[in-house]
């Protein structure tokens, strides 16, 4: 395991005048879809979510709220701590474990699962998962051959950093939203149904995601996860 690096979520917002509206031949747009840009995320001095294909942007080219939003979900659960004996468990690709149907079990594997950042919505889509161990952050990258290298990384960051990054991300996305919402207040697209009251209250909202996201504690069954663990690989 290599020694802490810094970590950043990087982003860019496609011009308004650029997005596309939703709604087919209603069209229409709110705060997710101004959200439409691309992300990617540095780790030390190299950058992921890359791909490995020479595109005009090659990034994931989505909505950036997608990022922001997981992150936030995996936040609480990320900064619980996990017992030194179930370490191997949680650091194992969940590969080979044995076929067990039981509320333990699906328990562990519940517990396995919610480490990882989604990104379901991707094809061929990387796994980025991070659990703690002491006052580290563990944060362990694969990604199939449609992304550059390194297809494989492992590495940690200090808990207080790991905050920092998300509450830097939350504090660039919630300024630039800032002045999109503004921007679209101040000209309203032309043709497009946009709710701008609603548009307003929704941002208003969200700048307080990061606060209620830290403020919710994650209490895992230990003991359960680990009965759980020795049936899946015992």
């Amino acid at each position: 395991m290599s020694e802490p690096s810094l970590l950043r979520f990087g982003f860019e917002l496609r011009p308004v005048a650029e997005v596309a509206p939703w709604g087919g031949d209603k069209p229409n747009l709110h705060w997710f879809g101004l959200t439409d840009g691309w992300y990617w995320i540095e780790l030390g001095d190299v950058r992921l979510l890359k791909f490995a294909a020479d595109y005009e942007v090659p990034y994931v080219d989505y909505y950036v709220v997608r990022l922001w939003e997981d992150l936030l979900q995996l936040l609480p659960v990320a900064l619980e701590e996990v017992p030194a004996d179930l370490l191997g468990f949680t650091a194992s690709d969940g590969g080979g474990w044995n076929e067990v149907e039981s509320d333990a079990a699906e328990a562990a594997m519940d517990c396995w699962a919610s480490r990882s950042l989604y990104f379901g919505y991707l094809r061929d889509s990387p796994s980025l998962r991070c659990w703690r161990t002491g006052d580290q952050i563990v944060v362990d990258w694969s990604a199939p051959a449609n992304f550059a290298e390194p297809r494989a990384l492992r590495t940690t960051i200090a808990v207080p950093e790991f905050i920092a990054a998300i509450e830097q991300f939350d504090a660039a996305l919630m300024t630039a939203m800032e002045r999109r919402v503004a921007e679209v207040e101040g000209a309203p697209p032309s043709g497009i149904a946009l709710d701008l009251e609603h548009l307003r209250t929704e941002h208003h909202d969200r700048v307080g995601w990061l606060t209620r996201a830290r403020s919710r504690r994650q209490a895992t069954d230990w003991g359960v996860v680990r009965t759980g663990a020795v049936q899946l690989t015992g």
